[in-house]
């Protein structure tokens, strides 16, 4: 633990994947809100860190899991028993790093996830037993990851990055005004787009963008529920089942994971209440 601290601290990184980098200028937000009312908060105390989050859910079980850097571990919460899940050790030679997501098939799921010291990505095909690697088309950097049916999402710094692993990728810079950790796809107002919230590092901004299958558009932004993540907000991941946001972030001490529920208002759009509820 303490030679990967002191790796950290030269090349720049937090032990949580903060690159400590500017933020980007000509960002501005628009008009539209997301509204977020907190449902459940979680204290992890069974886990060194939790990062990048994704949901696990078959309908009789829902799960939760994270990625640690310092533990080196996939962990879970639980969120209807409040406890762990169980955890599986990381691949060995990942090194340190933050985003973790599957492919949505519960029958044969496959699991990636990345690292801010190497330009993989590491992913395993039978439930976390054994792992192979495919080039990260971010590089190094990767954080948060999500995957919208077809394709993955993955954060690097300010931009978004969708792709499929081993094949291509479209890159959207200046998505946010400082680094972007947690990557969600969520449900939107037009079934035909994808939607992708983010949080940022260092801000307790919240951007979502809406995929037309050519560009990405900002459609709104929010900020952190009071009393929520006051520095190192980190993964989001969204539960169809549950209808709901969960959010990661550094607490005196430890880490977190809040449950939210969203809703986008704005003067020239209708709330999502409805059409969340179509989900």
């Amino acid at each position: 633990m303490q030679f990967l601290l002191i790796a950290l601290c030269l090349t720049g990184f937090s032990e949580d994947g903060n690159l400590n980098s500017a933020g980007i200028s000509g960002w501005s937000p628009v008009d539209a809100t997301i509204d977020f009312d907190v449902l459940n908060t979680w204290t992890i105390t069974w886990a060194d860190q939790v990062l990048g989050l994704a949901t696990w859910e078959t309908g009789s079980a829902i799960n939760i899991i994270y990625c640690e850097a310092a533990g080196m571990e996939i962990g879970s919460l639980n969120p209807v028993t409040g406890g762990s899940a169980g955890s599986v050790p990381k691949p060995a030679g990942c090194g340190t790093g933050f985003g973790i997501a599957f492919n949505d098939n519960l029958t044969t799921p496959i699991w990636h996830i990345n690292s801010w010291q190497y330009s993989n990505l590491w992913y395993s095909e039978d439930q976390f037993t054994s792992w192979q690697t495919v080039s990260n088309p971010v590089g190094t950097n990767g954080r948060g990851m999500s995957f919208d049916g077809t394709d993955y999402w993955q954060s690097n710094q300010t931009s978004l990055v969708r792709f499929q692993p081993g094949v291509g990728a479209q890159t959207f810079t200046g998505v946010a005004p400082t680094q972007i950790s947690g990557v969600a796809v969520v449900p939107g107002a037009n079934p035909s787009y994808v939607y992708v919230m983010v949080t940022t590092y260092n801000t307790n901004t919240f951007i979502l963008s809406s995929y037309d299958g050519t560009s990405l558009t900002q459609v709104a932004t929010g900020v952190t529920p009071t009393g929520l993540g006051n520095s190192n907000r980190l993964g989001l991941t969204y539960s169809y089942d549950r209808g709901s946001l969960f959010f990661s972030y550094a607490i005196s001490g430890g880490y977190a994971i809040t449950e939210m529920e969203f809703d986008v208002v704005s003067l020239s759009r209708d709330t999502w209440a409805g059409i969340k509820s179509s989900f």
